[in-house]
């Protein structure tokens, strides 16, 4: 059967979230690699929002931490030839593409969400502070 060619008209709003949405998926999966990277690029082509977002929180509470040790490695050539990427480093990446999402459209999803709480009740992302009032 020949293949039949096609395109599709996206917008930055629509990709990111199809990324968001992947990387959750194959965070479930176990495929950190995969989740790490989509979740990253997500993040990379949102606009700053007029709400904070999760990596400039870090980045402003801990400046001598490198947040994206793991995204790096995973692009560039660098050494080691081997790590060890656990779920709560693949978890906060993806934490962090949704909550840019949110800071620039003020919008979230329900797979976000569910996401977000079992994160949450697994102990990989720390408790929402605005829930815990």
């Amino acid at each position: 059967m020949p293949y039949e060619r096609k395109e599709i008209t996206t917008s930055k709003k629509l990709s990111a979230l199809r990324q968001i949405n992947a990387a959750i998926e194959h965070f479930h999966n176990g495929e950190f690699e995969c989740a790490i990277t989509l979740a990253a690029a997500a993040e990379g082509l949102l606009p700053d929002g007029q709400s904070p977002s999760l990596f400039r929180e870090l980045v402003q509470r801990a400046t001598d931490l490198d947040f994206n040790l793991f995204i790096n490695w995973l692009k560039h050539p660098v050494a080691p030839e081997k790590v060890t990427i656990s779920d709560f480093e693949a978890a906060m990446i993806i934490a962090r593409a949704i909550s840019k999402f949110f800071a620039v459209y003020s919008q979230s999803t329900r797979r976000f969400e569910e996401f977000a709480v079992w994160a949450r009740e697994a102990g990989l992302i720390p408790p929402d502070p605005e829930k815990s009032n």
